[in-house]
């Protein structure tokens, strides 16, 4: 195995691009398909991808139609195509979900020059997107080579659809571990979150919990926007938390990359809302590899990536969660689990060590 191709409209932006560029130094030839024109809904910016080779990595544009929306989003067949026959790879990964159109697309596509395909999904509660979004994902999982799954509870609504199909639990990407982490000195315990403004995110539970510790000293900086935005600006005034709480709106990855000095603790308060549980955190893998302590929720992957390394607190539960904020208030208290956690974000989730697992599994299904 060899040449690699990857498509997924992911690496639009190059800060996600790590993983592939730890592939490319294994020697082998990778090349990224891209949308070449994808709108950021959260950042409200359209980034346009050009031709590019750097680190190895070779980025391919194609044209879409459904820019900036991944369950809508179709590649344009003959530059797929072209681009598949031009590069004959000896693998495609597809990294969408297996009930959209692109990842059948892609799959047929490779499929019909008898190039083996792997899909990465991250899908951990059995979808309600109807019948044809049904028939696709069948027909996807049916005709791939292997899987990728971002949680166990992914890989299992994979093994129901295709119970012979290979699957493994990975990240889909890596994340950037510093040598040394810095950390600014600063008064209080400083909180942080970051994510959609959204209802099921569980943000209200956060503010909830600061204000039954409204005493103790504190400061929470909020990274992200959503329509939820204004209520919960409502809501921290109306607990008389507003002056302690920073709304610092959606943030490119760049700029999330120096946060973590600011922070001591990162709060992952998501609840299971509907047919949705948090799927994918690769915010909370950052925090780890830069020393900063989690406080998570079950009503996701969160523990799983966690493991025993963060303190893990009943969703919806205010008083369960401002608890564990009082107890990782001091840095003594905070020590060993934030050295435990980047130890285990360098074991697992670095991006050479996704890279050498995802390698792994690629040279297993091909046998």
């Amino acid at each position: 195995m060899r040449r690699i191709l990857v498509v997924s409209s992911t690496y639009v932006d190059p800060a996600n691009r790590g993983k592939l560029r730890a592939l490319a130094a294994r020697d082998l030839d990778v090349t990224v398909g891209v949308p070449q024109r994808w709108r950021e809904a959260g950042l409200g910016r359209t980034l346009e991808v050009g031709w590019e080779r750097q680190s190895g990595v070779e980025v391919f544009p194609i044209p879409v139609t459904g820019s900036g929306k991944v369950d809508r989003l179709r590649y344009a067949g003959r530059a797929l195509a072209a681009l598949l026959r031009d590069k004959r790879p000896d693998l495609v990964q597809i990294e969408e979900e297996p009930g959209t159109r692109a990842a059948l697309q892609v799959v047929r596509a490779a499929r019909r020059l008898k190039i083996p395909t792997v899909l990465f999904t991250r899908q951990n509660v059995t979808p309600s997107d109807g019948l044809f979004a049904a028939w696709r994902r069948s027909r996807t999982l049916r005709r791939l080579r292997g899987a990728i799954a971002g949680s166990t509870a992914a890989a299992e609504l994979v093994r129901e659809i295709a119970p012979d199909l290979p699957v493994t639990v990975l990240p889909q990407l890596g994340v950037a571990v510093p040598p040394v982490p810095e950390h600014a000195l600063h008064e209080g315990l400083a909180i942080g979150y970051v994510g959609r403004l959204v209802p099921e995110k569980g943000v209200d539970t956060l503010l909830e919990a600061l204000a039954e510790i409204r005493g103790d000293r504190w400061h929470l900086s909020v990274v992200g926007d959503g329509p939820a935005r204004e209520r919960l600006e409502a809501l921290a005034s109306e607990l008389r938390l507003a002056a302690r709480v920073r709304w610092a709106g959606a943030l490119p990855p760049e700029q999330i990359e120096r946060l973590w000095q600011d922070l001591d603790v990162l709060v992952v308060p998501s609840r299971r809302y509907g047919t949705w549980a948090e799927a994918a955190l690769h915010v909370v893998a950052e925090a780890m590899a830069h020393e900063v302590a989690v406080i998570g929720t079950d009503g996701g992957v969160t523990p799983e990536i966690l493991g025993d390394t963060g303190v893990i607190v009943p969703p919806g539960e205010a008083g369960a969660l401002a608890a564990a904020l009082r107890r990782l208030a001091t840095p003594a208290a905070r020590q060993p689990l934030v050295q435990a956690a980047r130890a285990r974000a360098m074991r697992l989730f670095s991006e050479d060590a996704v890279a050498e697992r995802t390698l792994e599994f690629w040279r297993s299904v091909l046998g």
